[in-house]
């Protein structure tokens, strides 16, 4: 009996650890950086999966990063510049944005 809330503990750090992540594809219609290496981004149809998964319930339709790595970046404007098709994985929230955790260019 005294195993049992050490083992209901494993099982729900465990639950914590599974991340889902969703997937939205579209043309980035507006990108938001700052000078503190913040960027975001808005798809022309929106984001979706990600709300329909409630990937971050309170998101204000942007997308992004507020530490964004320099890759992301330049994947992003690039992106934009070309009017390229992305795919952009969300994993969550990064404040009122949802967080992307990675994007594709097609």
């Amino acid at each position: 009996m005294k195993k049992l809330p050490l083992i209901l503990c494993a099982l729900f750090s465990l639950n914590t650890f599974a991340a889902t992540y969703s997937q939205d594809r579209g043309i980035i219609s507006t990108v938001y950086v700052n000078p503190e290496g913040a960027i975001a981004l808005k798809l022309q149809d929106g984001f979706p999966k990600a709300k329909g998964d409630n990937q971050c319930p309170n998101a204000n339709g942007w997308a992004g990063l507020k530490m964004a790595d320099n890759v992301i970046k330049s994947a992003i404007l690039a992106a934009k510049t070309a009017n390229l098709r992305v795919m952009v994985t969300i994993e969550g929230c990064e404040g009122d944005w949802f967080k992307v955790k990675d994007i594709y260019l097609n």
